[in-house]
């Protein structure tokens, strides 16, 4: 094949004639614009060609008037393969091969675990002589600098792996490090001062003069003396500007897909590499689906780019005991519980310690890279964030949430955090969330939960920055399920999704109110229906609010439940006070079977929320305990907002076998 030297004079020739050589390298006109004087660079290395024009033109727009692409600048492309990198050890024998595609797209082959310098046996003769070693940071810029005759080398895989090389070849030498201009360059300045400073005899940093990198600054005709010293500070603070076409687009990788198979739709929920947040009142079961989500991923299970690849899941739960809720929430739920680590922080003598972000984000990065983690689930997220940050102050939390953010996109792990909703009245899930606006204007993605008095539980996603904002909610149920374990049976709830919903959390906020104030409702409602019932259909409005009172309903709990309940309120007489009475239902007489204020049945009797079911009911009213025979789905241990909870001592004596729980055990009735 002929070298793309060649190739690239003889286009120059062909279009803008006079090509001339200067030293080791030619000028030529520039195509890509009107060039009077030669102003176009072009410089041979080993495996490819530097093109450099002085007036501005992008290489792209050059190789383009030449009717060329950046694959012909190299000798030997194959397919998509466009060079090689051999690696050697100090007698010359081959230990590894870095091959480089297109799309700045590199590949190790040969010896992973020996981590030695590029052009090692010229390194160490160097080093003997006396002579210097210019450090740069990709192979490519090692032949740039050996174009002119002077010896340079590079770590494989990259700026990042410079910690990971074998640098004894450098001690005692005079290394110059050369110091792309980008955020990567300033780590890897980092890494090097870190193992050479002291260790070389002598260390200097430079950067280019023109460009990013050694490559450009050669091509550009700059000699190696003209490379600019870098500051002497290494955390001094300055600006790295980086042009777009320097910047390699790509698609975005979900994590979450509805439909995986479905490339057009893109129907993405959780790109991989971000911060999500789920969040709901009490009892709605987001810490659920936080369950759901990392037995998925541990399963290899998740549809998405995950999927078909078990991953481990770091979990950090601040509120739940492990081994009475979260452990058998997992094992009901699917998950490889070898590959779910629970997180806490020892500090000298104290362990236990709760995650405080962002000061543990170093070392939780590392553990999320080490155990090879695709979640990180922070349940709730509130009580992770440092103390001494104002959690409703915006600038405040995002010093939190922006570094969490870059820590999910570096470690390409999804970070799930779990949010309560506040007691606001707004329909906007996502202005509902529990402290300030950056709980919802940093994560990508955002979900709102909810229970829907008319159906079934139901998940909307609020925002969704990377992806399509009218996906389908989704509902789902929380289903008791019974986990054994060596002391007896472990009673928790599992999610399950039932599909597309037609209802969206919007929905149920703006015409129901959220969970937990409609649960308050219903067992207000289902008290008034009781009490009215057991004193012949009607007593004084006075006498209600007494009675409610000793039992825990307020007032106003009670007027608000009146329309539920089905009941009307009439003045007594002149002097007298209100009556409340129960309607009764069209051709019959007394309240029972009547219809509510609104035409419809009154909603069943909902059990209390605390486990003894006996407490506040009123003597007579047998129908509370029948009506409660068919409970709602019974909710998580630790989310006692919903009008039933499965309790690790469901079965114990301070808790009644009442027949809620009869009936939601397998084999069993009311």
């Amino acid at each position: 094949m002929t070298p793309a030297i060649d190739r690239v004079l003889d286009a120059l020739r062909d279009t803008t004639g006079l090509v001339r050589q200067s030293g080791g390298q030619w000028q030529a006109r520039c195509p890509a614009h009107e060039d009077r004087n030669p102003s176009l660079s072009v410089r041979p290395i080993e495996g490819t060609v530097l093109v450099h024009c002085h007036a501005g033109c992008h290489l792209v727009d050059v190789l383009a008037a030449l009717n060329m692409t950046p694959r012909d600048l190299y000798d030997e492309p194959r397919d998509n393969e466009l060079t090689r990198y051999r690696y050697t050890d100090a007698a010359g024998n081959p230990t590894r091969e870095v091959v480089r595609y297109e799309g700045k797209q590199f590949k190790q082959y040969g010896d992973k675990k020996q981590c030695q310098l590029y052009r090692l046996p010229k390194v160490m003769e160097a080093a003997t002589f006396g002579r210097t070693v210019y450090l740069v940071e990709g192979e490519k810029d090692v032949h740039a600098v050996e174009s002119l005759g002077e010896v340079a080398t590079t770590a494989p895989q990259g700026a990042d792996n410079f910690a990971k090389v074998d640098v004894s070849p450098l001690k005692g030498a005079r290394v110059v490090a050369v110091v792309d201009r980008d955020a990567a360059g300033e780590k890897w300045a980092e890494q090097v001062r870190k193992r050479l400073d002291g260790f070389a005899a002598e260390l200097v940093l430079v950067e280019a003069a023109e460009g990013k990198d050694a490559a450009d600054h050669i091509a550009a005709g700059h000699p190696l003396d003209a490379l600019v010293p870098v500051e002497a500070k290494p955390t001094g603070r300055r600006l790295v500007l980086t042009s777009a076409a320097d910047i390699e687009p790509e698609p975005v990788v979900w994590a979450w897909e509805d439909d995986p198979d479905d490339l057009l739709s893109n129907t993405g929920r959780i790109p991989l590499g971000s911060l999500s947040i789920a969040a709901g009142r009490e009892g709605t079961g987001k810490s659920s689906f936080g369950i759901w989500m990392a037995a998925k991923i541990t399963r290899g299970e998740l549809p998405g780019s995950l999927y078909g690849k078990p991953m481990a899941v770091i979990y950090a739960a601040v509120e739940d005991s492990w081994k009475h809720t979260l452990v058998p929430r997992l094992i009901a739920a699917g998950a490889d519980l070898t590959k779910v680590y629970r997180v806490e922080v020892v500090e000298d003598e104290h362990d236990g310690l709760t995650l405080s972000l962002p000061t543990d984000n170093s070392l939780l990065e590392r553990e999320l890279k080490r155990v090879g983690a695709a979640l990180l689930v922070l349940d709730p997220l509130m009580s992770t964030i440092g103390a001494g940050i104002d959690t409703h102050r915006e600038r405040d939390v995002r010093v939190a949430l922006d570094p969490l953010a870059r820590l999910a996109d570096r470690a390409r792990v999804v970070v799930l955090g779990i949010a309560h909703f506040n007691k606001g009245a707004s329909n906007d899930p996502s202005s509902l969330i529990t402290g300030s606006g950056a709980f919802k204007n940093v994560p990508r993605s955002v979900f709102g939960f909810a229970v829907d008095p008319e159906g079934d539980r139901v998940m909307t996603q609020t925002k969704n920055s990377l992806g399509r904002l009218d996906l389908p909610s989704l509902a789902y149920q929380i289903q008791g399920t019974e986990v054994p374990t060596k002391h007896g049976p472990a009673h928790v709830g599992q999610l399950v999704w039932l599909g597309q919903s037609d209802r969206s959390v919007t929905d149920i906020l703006s015409e129901r109110g959220d969970a937990e104030d409609q649960g308050d409702r219903k067992d207000a409602a289902d008290w008034l229906t009781g009490y009215l019932a057991d004193n012949g259909g009607e007593a004084s409005a006075v006498d209600v609010f007494k009675a409610g009172d000793k039992d825990g309903f307020s007032k106003d709990a009670l007027k608000r439940a009146k329309r539920r309940a089905g009941v009307i309120s009439e003045k007594g007489g002149m002097d007298a006070g209100w009556m409340w009475r129960l309607k009764p239902s069209e051709g019959s007489e007394g309240s029972e079977g009547s219809k509510g204020a609104d035409g419809r049945e009154p909603a069943p009797f909902a059990l209390p929320s605390d486990p003894d079911t006996t407490k506040g009911a009123p003597k007579g009213a047998p129908s509370r305990e029948l009506r409660s025979s068919l409970p709602s789905l019974p909710s998580l241990p630790s989310e006692p907002g919903t009008p039933h909870s499965w309790w690790m001592g469901s079965n114990r004596p301070e808790h009644p076998d009442c027949l809620a729980c009869r009936a939601m055990r397998p084999g069993e009735s009311a």
